[in-house]
């Protein structure tokens, strides 16, 4: 059995002329990705001294080494309390029993 169905309503029509469903690639797949051309998509190539390199490059080894202590010290805080809740506990539930 085979359903017919009749001209989309007005509501189904606008549904699929929404934003979200149109296409989300581009229409011809068959353009070649390979091109022989040099990208100019905003994406520069400046030359950089190797002193302000060097800068840069121990700035963010600083910054790595500085948020790894404060995550080492979130650590030791927390192991701490957490043992000094499981010695509450121990001795609460001594007394209790």
């Amino acid at each position: 059995m085979s359903v017919e169905r009749g001209p989309k309503s007005l509501h189904e029509h606008n549904k699929s002329l929404l934003y979200s469903n149109r296409p989300k690639f581009k229409e011809d797949i068959r353009d070649n990705i390979y091109v022989d051309k040099i990208r100019n998509d905003g994406i520069g190539q400046d030359k950089i001294d190797e002193n302000q390199l060097k800068k840069v490059i121990a700035e963010i080894r600083f910054n790595a080494r500085k948020e790894l202590l404060k995550q080492f010290k979130i650590l030791t805080l927390s192991i701490f309390i957490t043992i000094l809740i499981m010695a509450f506990l121990k001795d609460y539930l001594d007394q209790r029993f």
